[in-house]
């Protein structure tokens, strides 16, 4: 923050600060673009994979037989693992630039653990 002296006509002096440097906007407004647009691919990738996962799970553990050959929860399963590693990749840019390494731990230990059920559930149908 800069001061500036301005002098008056009647002698007198005062003091007027400057408005504050902005050399950290640019890096401030790409960190808040990329946490939007992490929003935008959790969304756009999470709904699928929701779905995806409930089509499987629900065909193996489902009351009603709907899939009596198996495909929804082959495919079912095969679509929610792609789309699962699209969302684990999108879902640490919703954090903070300083916090994404431990959201990307997280997001990866997450996918693997849903991963392993989906295909254990698959494998043991």
């Amino acid at each position: 923050m800069g001061v500036v002296v301005v002098r008056e006509p009647a002698g007198e002096t005062r003091l007027m600060t400057t408005a504050p440097d902005s050399a950290g906007a640019p890096a401030e407004r790409r960190d808040v673009l990329s946490r939007i647009i992490g929003v935008v691919l959790t969304v756009l990738f999470g709904a699928p994979f929701v779905l995806l996962a409930w089509m499987a799970l629900s065909s193996r553990f489902g009351w009603t037989n709907g899939d009596p050959h198996g495909y929804g929860m082959i495919f079912g399963t095969f679509l929610a693992l792609v789309t699962g590693i699209l969302v684990a990749i999108a879902v640490p840019l919703v954090f903070p630039r300083a916090r994404r390494g431990a959201a990307y731990l997280w997001s990866m230990l997450g996918y693997l653990a849903v991963a392993a059920g989906l295909i254990v559930a698959l494998v043991t149908a």
